[in-house]
């Protein structure tokens, strides 16, 4: 069993994350989209936890943060204390801890994306570099990106400020630390530490003030009437949000480049099957729907590693380097193959297009 639980949900390249503590059950929603309400209440309900908390790393700029709903609820809401937000909130400076059942998470004061941002650490119950417990879990909010870090030209934005955080609080963390994002554009779902420390091209600058030259961002260029507005409601103590998502068009993320990586190669349930004895035989297979997915039916043999969680099993991925990567329908498979692959942890991995739906639909067998 893992020391937590974790789900991510992905909405236009705008993360939210759940994260719990499997003993007690308790959970915290980490920024959280207006509209959503009920597919976390599902996520909540398929997982067996209830929700304890909720966390806006900051002050949002891209989408409106369901947190007011959740207040009037009566669950507390943790921002940064630096935060201009009106409604009743636990400002966390650096070194503020949030107890969830067995975990407790440590508050970083991060600001440069906003003079608010925060991230939260969980050091793996060990020392966070996988021993003595597991790798380590930063929520980084729109601070530090898989391959660039956040945007740093709306009003009140700083690049130099941001560069110093990442640099003097997150690449102070260990190599192992699994990070995620509040964004992630092309279809990577998390890293770690050492992977950004090494490959970020934000991060190679010599320091910050090259970092905010390379950029030539304009203070104030980012913001839209939209994003203005956006930023009101987010700010106000009892806003009036919409039934449905609502997401600004508005990419977080800057100083950066393309995330360059081969073309995942996709093959068909027919074409698999053949080959499901010797795959299985060598643990090249994994599955990586939900829990509760697996549980009610699967490959025969096939293992799983939950999406979300497969940042906890980065060596024994390494060691178990599957070949055929399967979920649902082929869409989180993608991404699962595109993350380690990112990563690399997999090279050249298959995902199986169609999924466990269509490998049901052909009648192949089936484990309950």
């Amino acid at each position: 069993m893992n020391a937590l639980i974790l789900k991510t949900f992905n909405d236009s390249g705008c993360f939210a994350h759940l994260v719990g503590d499997p003993k007690s059950r308790e959970a915290l929603l980490i920024d959280g989209k207006a509209g959503k309400r009920a597919v976390y209440e599902r996520a909540l309900k398929d997982y067996d936890l209830k929700l304890a908390g909720v966390v806006d790393t900051h002050t949002h700029a891209d989408h409106l943060s369901d947190s007011a709903a959740w207040v009037k609820l009566g669950l507390p809401l943790y921002m940064g204390a630096a935060t201009g937000c009106a409604r009743k909130h636990v400002g966390l400076e650096g070194g503020s801890r949030v107890a969830l059942g067995a975990l407790t998470f440590t508050a970083f004061e991060v600001p440069g994306h906003t003079s608010d941002s925060i991230a939260l650490y969980w050091n793996g119950g060990g020392n966070g570099g996988g021993s003595g417990g597991g790798p380590g879990v930063v929520f980084s909010g729109d601070t530090l990106f898989a391959g660039s870090l956040a945007r740093a030209d709306f009003r009140g934005s700083d690049p130099v400020r941001l560069f110093e955080s990442v640099q003097s609080k997150l690449m102070k963390l260990p190599d192992a630390t699994v990070v995620f994002p509040g964004h992630g554009y092309q279809d990577v779902l998390f890293t770690t530490i050492g992977h950004e420390r090494a490959h970020n091209p934000a991060l190679q600058h010599p320091n910050a003030a090259a970092y905010a030259k390379s950029l030539n961002a304009i203070e104030g260029r980012g913001n839209s009437p939209e994003v203005d507005a956006t930023l009101a409601t987010n700010l106000a103590a009892d806003p009036k949000l919409p039934e449905g998502s609502l997401v600004v068009a508005a990419c977080c993320s800057m100083g950066g480049a393309p995330i360059a990586g081969a073309r995942i190669r996709e093959q068909r349930c027919d074409e698999l099957a053949p080959r499901r004895a010797d795959l299985i035989a060598k643990h090249a297979w994994i599955d990586v729907r939900d829990p509760w997915e697996w549980k009610a039916g699967h490959i025969p043999g096939v293992p799983n590693f939950p999406l979300s969680e497969l940042g906890l099993h980065l060596d024994e991925l390494k060691q178990l380097a599957p070949q055929v990567i399967s979920c649902k329908s082929g869409g989180r498979s993608m991404t699962a193959a595109k993350t380690l692959t990112y990563l690399g942890v997999l090279r050249d991995p298959i995902s199986m297009a169609g999924g466990f739906g269509t490998w049901e639909e052909m009648k192949l067998p089936v484990e309950k």
